[in-house]
Parts: C-alpha cells; sequence; structure tokens
C-alpha cells in the first residue's frame, strides 16, 4: 500500500510540475503574442503596401527595374527650380528606400521636365530616348502645378503669432521606355501649415525662405502619396536589360547580382526593334517587337551590376541586344 501511495504522490508532484510549466509556458506564449500584435508594420510594408501590389514571392523573383527621375518643372508664378529639384529627390529617396527600384546617380543627370514639355505634351520621342542613354526601364517626370499660401495672424501686441498654411498640386507622369508609352499619371495635393511668433521680423514668416521651407513640407506630403502609386507602375511593367559586351563566346549583361539576377536565370534574347513613328506628324507611336536570337543563362556576376552568361540556344547576339526573363 505505501508504494501504491509512493507512486500516487510521484505521479500527483509531476503532474504538479508539468501544469506549472505548462503556465509558464502560457504566460511565455502569451507575451510574445501580444508583442507581435502590438508591433507596427515595418516601415516599407505600412509606407508602399497596395492592393495592387504583388505578393512576396512573386517580388523576390523580379529583377529591378532601373528608373530615372527628372527634376520637377515648377510651373508656378514662383518659378523656383529648387522647389521642383527638391520634389524629385524626395521621389528619388523613398524609392530608394523601398529597395525595389534602382536608380541611376543624379550627377550624370542633365536634363529636367522642362526640357521635354512641348505645350500640354511630353515629347514621348525625346524622353524614351534619354531613357534608353542610361539604360532604364521607365522615365518618371512632374509639373507643380499650383501653390497656394495663405496666412493668418494678430494684429496687436509686440510678440504676435502667425500661422502659415500652404498646399500644392502635384502632378506626375511615369513612361515605359520599352513599350515608349506613358504607363502611368496621377495629380496629388499636399498640406503643411506652422505656427511662428514675430516681433519686428517680418521675414521669419514672410521672407522668401521661411515660404519655401513650408512649401517644401507641403511638397513632401505630396510625394508621399505619390511614391506607392509609383512603384506599383513599376510593377506592372515588364523587366529587360540588354547585352553589353561579347567577348568570344562570353556574353555580358548590363544587369547583375545589384538588379535581382539569380545564378541559373534563363534569359531571352531579342533584336531592340525598330521605332514607329508617324510619317505625317512625326509623333513617336512606339517600338516594333524585337524577334527572338536565342537564351542565355547567368552563370557568373562581375562588378557592381553585370553578369556573365553562358549561350544556351542561338547565335549572332549583338551588343544593344535585348534580354528579359524566359
Amino acid at each position: 500500500m505505501k508504494a501504491f501511495y509512493s507512486l500516487l504522490s510521484v505521479v500527483a508532484l509531476v503532474s504538479a510540475f508539468a501544469f506549472l510549466q505548462s503556465c509558464a509556458r502560457s504566460d511565455q506564449f502569451k507575451k510574445d503574442q501580444e508583442f507581435y500584435e502590438e508591433t507596427p508594420e515595418g516601415y516599407y510594408t505600412q509606407q508602399y503596401k497596395s492592393p495592387g501590389e504583388m505578393s512576396g514571392i512573386e517580388k523576390i523573383k523580379q529583377p529591378k527595374k532601373k528608373v530615372l527621375v527628372l527634376n520637377f518643372w515648377n510651373d508656378t508664378p514662383t518659378g523656383d527650380d529648387a522647389l521642383g529639384a527638391y520634389s524629385a529627390e524626395e521621389l528619388r529617396r523613398e524609392m530608394f528606400l523601398s529597395k525595389r527600384v534602382l536608380l541611376p546617380r543624379t550627377d550624370a543627370i542633365t536634363t529636367v521636365t522642362k526640357d521635354f514639355v512641348d505645350g500640354d505634351h511630353v515629347n514621348t520621342t525625346q524622353l524614351v530616348r534619354e531613357g534608353r542613354k542610361f539604360g532604364v526601364s521607365s522615365i518618371i517626370v512632374g509639373r507643380i502645378s499650383k501653390i497656394t499660401i495663405r496666412q493668418d495672424r494678430e494684429e496687436v501686441g509686440i510678440l504676435r503669432e502667425a500661422q502659415n498654411a500652404v498646399a500644392v498640386d502635384v502632378e506626375m507622369k511615369v513612361f515605359d521606355v520599352i513599350s515608349g508609352r506613358e504607363v502611368h499619371s496621377a495629380k496629388r495635393t499636399g498640406y503643411a501649415q506652422n505656427t511662428a511668433k514675430i516681433a519686428f521680423n517680418e521675414d521669419a514668416v514672410n521672407g522668401r525662405e521661411a515660404r519655401e521651407e513650408i512649401a517644401k513640407d507641403a511638397l513632401h506630403d505630396a510625394m508621399m502619396k505619390l511614391v506607392p502609386e509609383a512603384l506599383v507602375s513599376m510593377d506592372k511593367m515588364d523587366w529587360q536589360g540588354r547585352v553589353a559586351k561579347i567577348l568570344g563566346n562570353k556574353v555580358y549583361l548590363n544587369a547583375g547580382r545589384q538588379s535581382g539576377l539569380l545564378s541559373g536565370d534563363i534569359l531571352k534574347v531579342m533584336s531592340p526593334g525598330e521605332e514607329i513613328v508617324d510619317p505625317v506628324t512625326k509623333s513617336y507611336l512606339g517600338r516594333s517587337e524585337g524577334f527572338l536570337k536565342g537564351t542565355l543563362e547567368v552563370t557568373e556576376f562581375i562588378g557592381e551590376d553585370s553578369a556573365l552568361t553562358l549561350i544556351h540556344t542561338g547565335g549572332n547576339f549583338q551588343e544593344g541586344d535585348v534580354v528579359r526573363l524566359y
């Protein structure tokens, strides 16, 4: 009988220990769940999530597209080029932080949006040629169409309070260099306001620098609304690269690891195609589809963003030929 009670005691102790362990584990599990539930979404996910975006797995498989962002055109009475440059820089910075596109160095960009504006239209022919010069898949241009500044101030007192409010209208257009057509257009309004104490120095709220600073805040607000749209438009375009160099049986591409290519990727090689221009209006209509020359396999990465490929099928490849995912 003693042995039986001893056995019961052991079972009870084991059960109690298991129960305590279970409680401890449950409490820890609950804390873990609360942590993950309370932790806000990641910066990039929160900023750029959109119903039109592809799933994570699909996105991993897509090479990054190269995009050229030209300084925006400040088409307002202020005519301040600095605001146009600021708008483009904000867009470049946010797109760079998304880690979903590649951008050329800004010091290599010598043209601005206004250089390609012809009346009320964008000169697509020249714009697309500019894009090909930089080897990008898309070009983004923009225009600041309106800046409205309003001020409310106290009229009595030595130390008075003044409040400035600004609204800016910004237009953005995205062009696909491959097809030579506009793929997205959007117009958004940005807002900003500030409050300042003024005594005798009116420049603190009315000076050019003060107005420019608050206008930049409003432009930042507008650009944050345009960034997700720009990124989604990138996802809808086809990726393509180019044959950069041919040395014997070695074919080098102008895209590599940084662009998101993977070792073993199979690429099809196409002829560049021909530009289609209306013989009467001389307007650019697009580019014809090139013919298939063969296929390549990515075998090695070199330099900052280049790849060495192995010829699978076909031949007669030339520098400038287009490469796309098979």
